[in-house]
């Protein structure tokens, strides 16, 4: 656009009239033999003709900031019918306090100023609504003599581009936290937030299942009020019933629809539901996007699941569900350290079935496992907060207690005599005992491997005694197998 002022039209003179839509378009000086292209006035129209079959936005504006020039594009986007109208306004004039925050004026003073082009900034568009995006280039307008007489811009409208962007960045984001360690309410709580950023007027709801019917993890971070209604597990979770429940909370939505969240297993995950504004409501490919996310959010969850069922197996007795050895000894050394930094006792307790053996000869290892499996359950309840128990393999398991209650003694006979209450199998109820050695820290040993001799040494005195007994370690007991141990469990 160089030169635009060079040459005024008819109609256009030292008054500056600036009302002709081709002011100052710079005609080439001569003619090639045997060309047909018009010449004069009638090219002026042809080029007038080409810059207004442009769908980008072009015009050129003063010193000042007012309107020179417009093409059509810029005409109908500011729902004018005629370039005569926006001659001589300013932004300010027709967007009002949006061309301030814009700051349309300022980046175009610097332009004129610098004398340099501004290219390829990106800005949100003051119409059209909050997703719609241009991508605009300012370059200085010169007269012949070079001198800056004004500015000109060209938009274009990049608001595809931008929902792409959006869409990448989501899909991103989605995959970045399917691969690493986020909970799942965390995972949903993220997925909600981000899809609800997809465009302006989208609401998002999920509702993620949990382990039972009744855990429900549910995330609507912009329509907690209605959340609060949706935490009914008196259904199993569907679209159709989302959709539904939607419908009567949100009556006057534009659109709403669900989806489920699929899962490897086929059960599903849960359900993804959408109340959408007028502005988003016939974006078909928002709509497809969010079907896809469903399903990469059905991938991720499943993976989180995967991941804690390995981290569990790892950490646990398959049989039991208590704490295997070697975790229990990592949870212990954590223990131990911190009841050293505050002068704190723990006692370590091994517990042993007495006679389990002929269960398992009797009445064989499915109904020994099943025995075992209660005792487990009934160890699990009475443990208070900041305890543990484990299953060191067979019938025997590991107890951490704190030990500084004055009626601690006490409490290891209540717990013998609560798991050696009968036991119900199959209709047939067995009478189970169980013997007990206990350790002290500080007093009887400050490492695991320190506790968990004098703890043995403990059970198998219990045992030596007549078993259904417990045992507190004292220096005369050895550290190990009892001597007199004679082979029976």
């Amino acid at each position: 656009m160089k030169g635009l002022a060079d040459k005024s039209p008819p109609g256009v003179g030292e008054n500056n009239d600036t009302s002709h839509p081709a002011d100052g378009v710079h005609q080439p000086s001569e003619q090639k033999p045997g060309d047909n292209a018009p010449i004069g006035a009638e090219q002026l129209d042809w080029l007038v003709a080409m810059i207004n079959h442009v769908p980008d936005f072009i015009y050129a504006k003063d010193l000042q900031g007012r309107f020179l020039f417009a093409n059509e594009a810029v005409v109908r986007n500011n729902g004018l019918s005629d370039i005569k109208e926006l001659i001589g306004l300013t932004d300010f004039d027709v967007h009002g306090e949006a061309a301030i925050i814009a700051r349309i004026s300022e980046i175009e003073k610097q332009v004129m100023e610098s004398g340099q082009p501004d290219l390829g900034y990106e800005e949100r568009a003051m119409r059209g609504g909050a997703d719609r995006w241009l991508m605009i280039s300012r370059v200085p307008l010169r007269d012949r003599s070079g001198n800056i007489i004004g500015v000109v811009g060209v938009s274009r409208d990049i608001s595809v581009k931008k929902r792409a962007e959006r869409f990448m960045q989501v899909q991103a984001r989605i995959l970045e936290m399917t691969v690493s360690a986020v909970a799942i309410p965390e995972f949903v709580d993220q997925l909600t937030r981000l899809l609800e950023g997809l465009a302006a007027g989208v609401h998002c709801v999920a509702m993620v299942t949990g382990e039972t019917s009744d855990d429900i993890v549910i995330s609507a971070p912009s329509l907690q009020p209605l959340a609060s209604n949706l935490r009914d597990g008196s259904e199993p979770l569907s679209a159709a019933r989302l959709e539904a429940t939607l419908e009567a909370l949100a009556p006057d939505s534009k659109a709403i629809f669900a989806m489920e969240i699929p899962s490897a297993d086929g059960e599903g995950h849960g359900v993804l539901g959408f109340v959408v504004d007028e502005e988003a409501s016939d974006d078909r490919g928002l709509r497809e996007f969010l079907t896809a996310a469903a399903g990469m959010a059905g991938i991720a969850i499943d993976r989180r699941i995967a991941d804690e069922r390995i981290r569990y197996l790892a950490e646990h007795d398959t049989l039991t569900g208590l704490a295997n050895r070697a975790f229990l000894e990592r949870k212990l050394e954590r223990i131990l350290e911190q009841a050293a930094a505050h002068s704190q006792r723990v006692a370590v307790g091994f517990l042993d079935l007495d006679q389990f053996k002929p269960v398992n000869d009797t009445l064989g290892h499915a109904a020994g496992d099943k025995l075992l499996q209660q005792i487990a359950g009934r160890i699990a309840l009475l443990l208070r907060d900041g305890e543990l128990a484990g299953r060191m393999g067979g019938d025997e398991f590991i107890l951490v207690l704190q030990a500084d209650d004055g009626d601690f003694c006490s409490r290891l006979d209540e717990i013998r005599r609560r798991i050696s209450e009968p036991v119900e199998l199959g209709g047939i109820f067995l009478e189970v005992t169980c013997s007990i050695g206990v350790a002290c820290f500080p007093r009887h040993g400050r490492s695991v491997t320190e506790l968990f001799a004098a703890a043995d040494a403990a059970m198998y005195d219990a045992k030596a005694k007549g078993r259904n007994s417990v045992s507190i370690y004292s220096d005369q007991m050895s550290r190990g197998r009892a001597s007199g141990e004679d082979g029976q469990a």
